[in-house]
């Protein structure tokens, strides 16, 4: 679509109120500011009693990615709509942090062996710095342990190399910068997202979706990432998950988070203009 943000926020409301499931409607609602209907809202997977959750591979035990992927989903939902305890799975963020700042996923008291997916094996420079950055991002989304955020900080710039390179996937880079942000780390977040802007014509809604929570709203990543979001909306108003090649009410929702934050500073139209910035 080549509308405006408005238009397109319009049709993916519209999408997910008739395709979307009571997790995708309450979301939207909450970022938009309605009321939140029905009773209280769950994740799409049960909450474990440590307070995690699990993911696809974990056989029900909880990991970090997949409480921090819960959390993601659950922020935009109003607390008094929440059936999850958000505390408890914040807390269970904070036990996995080393002593040294970092996450790593596997055994501990509160994850028991799993088989561990090779990209997120402990010992592997690129899983410790995506974890640390993941977890570090998630804590600071919801204004938690600002102590653990900023010790994972100290971690994250001492991993940057001198081309702005963390020996992660490009994910990490901008998960990393919105954790160096809150320490007001500029030129390392500026050198982060730099290594991320040369494969930015590359990503796909998933990418950028993602990409855009992690940057401030109305900022000029927030509202680069808007319009080309915008171009890449199916006619129906969804966007089109990459992996499964289908259009996708979560990743519809999430998309349109990051349109609703880029108008904060005016309607978002493609192609659009950037005014340069004091900072990233």
């Amino acid at each position: 679509m080549n509308e405006g943000s408005t238009e397109s926020l319009a049709a993916a409301w519209e999408y997910v109120q008739a395709q979307g499931g009571v997790l995708d409607r309450a979301r939207f609602a909450g970022l938009a500011g309605r009321a939140v209907e029905g009773g209280p809202v769950s994740a799409a997977v049960p909450q474990n009693p440590d307070g995690g959750w699990p993911a696809s591979w974990s056989d029900g035990l909880s990991t970090l990615d997949g409480t921090c992927y819960q959390l993601f989903l659950l922020r935009a939902v109003p607390a008094e709509s929440l059936a999850a305890d958000i505390p408890a799975a914040l807390a269970f963020l904070t036990r996995a942090q080393a002593a040294d700042g970092t996450w790593s996923e596997g055994p501990s008291p509160s994850t028991p062996q799993f088989e561990i997916p090779h990209w997120l094996l402990p010992g592997s420079p690129g899983a410790r710095a995506y974890l640390t950055a993941n977890c570090a991002a998630t804590l600071a989304d919801y204004d938690a342990e600002p102590e653990a955020v900023a010790k994972a900080s100290e971690v994250l710039e001492w991993l940057v190399d001198p081309h702005g390179r963390l020996p992660a996937p490009l994910v990490a880079h901008w998960l990393a910068a919105r954790v160096l942000r809150t320490q007001a780390r500029i030129m390392v977040v500026r050198r982060l997202l730099d290594v991320v802007g040369r494969s930015f014509e590359n990503f796909d809604a998933a990418d950028l979706a993602w990409f855009g929570a992690c940057t401030r709203p109305g900022d000029r990543w927030n509202r680069r990432i808007a319009a080309r979001l915008i171009t890449m909306q199916n006619p129906d108003g969804s966007w089109t998950d990459g992996m499964s090649e289908q259009p996708s009410p979560t990743l519809t929702v999430s998309a349109a988070r990051v349109l609703l934050a880029a108008e904060q500073s005016g309607p978002v139209r493609y192609p659009a203009m950037y005014e340069d910035e004091e900072s990233d």
